[in-house]
């Protein structure tokens, strides 16, 4: 039996695979949470992007804003 075969049938071997499988799902479910939150305030939300500040306003503030001026 040579080394090759003895680290890939360790457990230590399957125990990191199936760490990096699992970690690689949690990072594109983060991912997709991230893409959806974001869809869901550009158009469930109404939020607006303004260049200026480089920030999102929700469009509470904007009214405040536009009543104010």
């Amino acid at each position: 039996m040579d080394w090759g075969s003895k680290i890939v049938e360790s457990k230590l071997f399957i125990f990191i695979i199936k760490g990096a499988f699992w970690v690689s799902i949690a990072i594109v479910l983060l991912i997709i949470f991230m893409i959806v939150n974001f869809l869901f305030k550009i158009y469930f939300l109404d939020y607006r992007y303004y260049d200026t500040d480089g920030g999102f306003k929700p469009p509470i503030e904007d009214i405040k804003k536009t009543q104010t001026n």
